[in-house]
């Protein structure tokens, strides 16, 4: 495998780690807002898989994002045939 690619993976691992912790982190602030009378078992792990699928749906935009910047840091970056020429 080359190094982008590891790179690429990493960066997808990475991204979708961070989408999930945050998706973690609003179920906590879930479980504040709601009064555990209003909470049953099955509203509550359903809340903790929807919020998991939308850290993962925000890992994807993350990882989006950085391919986005990875592709324009390469456009804006300028070749060294161009910097050579006088």
């Amino acid at each position: 495998m080359s190094a982008r690619m590891l790179t690429t993976i990493f960066l997808f691992v990475l991204s979708e780690a961070v989408g999930v912790a945050l998706g973690e982190w609003f179920f906590q602030l879930f479980l504040k807002a709601v009064p555990p009378v209003a909470l049953s078992q099955f509203n509550t792990q359903s809340a903790r898989i929807a919020h998991w699928m939308y850290g993962g749906g925000v890992g994807i935009v993350l990882f989006g994002f950085a391919l986005i910047g990875m592709v324009m840091g390469k456009i804006g970056r300028p070749s060294p045939k161009a910097a050579a020429k006088p």
